[in-house]
């Protein structure tokens, strides 16, 4: 099975589509920052999404208006805070940042983060979709700050795999365990596939 692993579109509609055209998965994740402070662009990314995938799973980035949670689109499900079982894993949702110099659109705090993970129900194979990043990995910015969350890094032993993006210069994969995953930013034209029977990512661009 593999898994499409996105992060960061900021309405970027025409990368979003040829990484999509051009590439062959079973399940499409997505970590957040669909829009660029717009939120009725995520009507045009669902639409996009569904001519290649009716099976989509996301949340919210720092950038994302958290009314975009309760709207009803045709392949966007929106899991913030969420646990979803599918097969023979379970997908758990983080949305949102930790607080920015920034005040952008969806940011909480480190308590925020530590209630939504207590709530999430665990099973043998489990995948984290967080925008955020924990904190020490994959979270370095241009200017030296590590910037992610130390309540999600205090749990990533829970996880098997975690998506994570926000930090669009820290792509890459910390292959340790569990494995972690930025993908890149799908606005500079990065992505990662998953093949979930053998545990391997890779990197693409387009």
């Amino acid at each position: 099975m593999k898994f499409l692993l996105l992060s960061d579109i900021h309405s970027n509609a025409k990368n979003l589509e040829e990484i999509l055209k051009k590439t062959d998965f079973d399940l499409l994740l997505i970590a957040g920052d669909l829009t660029h402070f717009r939120k009725q662009d995520v009507v045009a990314i669902d639409e996009i999404i569904s001519k290649y995938s009716s099976e989509c799973y996301a949340v919210h980035g720092n950038c994302d208006h958290r009314e975009m949670l309760s709207y009803e689109l045709n392949a966007i499900n929106f899991i913030h805070g969420k646990s979803l079982s599918l097969d023979e894993f379970t997908i758990h949702g983080i949305g949102g940042s930790l607080k920015t110099p920034f005040g952008t659109l969806s940011e909480y705090t480190e308590k925020d983060y530590e209630e939504i993970i207590k709530g999430f129900k665990f099973s043998d194979f489990n995948l984290l979709v967080s925008h955020s990043p924990a904190r020490g990995i994959l979270d370095r910015t241009n200017y030296g700050e590590n910037i992610g969350s130390e309540v999600i890094r205090d749990h990533l032993s829970n996880f098997q795999i975690a998506l994570t993006g926000h930090v669009h210069e820290s792509f890459g994969v910390y292959s340790d365990k569990p494995i972690v995953v930025n993908p890149g930013p799908v606005n500079w034209g990065r992505f990662a596939i998953l093949e979930v029977k053998s545990m391997e990512v890779e990197l693409k661009k387009i």
